[in-house]
């Protein structure tokens, strides 16, 4: 999960499998493949960042590297 900051202040999390399309517009807007969007005061290197760093810790917590492959 990653967590969003809506423009009130208020966090949302989602799952980052969720999300469609990221606009700067020029406040951030996530689309979700549910066809919801939120206006979200999160940047996309912040979205992003969130993403790696969810991802980080799930290869690692099975003991695969980001190098390791899948084939």
């Amino acid at each position: 999960m990653i967590e969003l900051i809506r423009l009130n202040g208020e966090p949302l999390y989602v799952s980052y499998l969720q999300i469609l399309t990221i606009e700067r517009i020029p406040e951030t807007k996530v689309k979700l493949t549910t066809g919801d969007y939120y206006i979200v005061k999160n940047s996309l290197e912040d979205i992003e960042a969130q993403i790696e760093k969810f991802l980080s810790r799930v290869f690692t917590s099975k003991g695969l590297t980001v190098s390791d492959r899948v084939d």
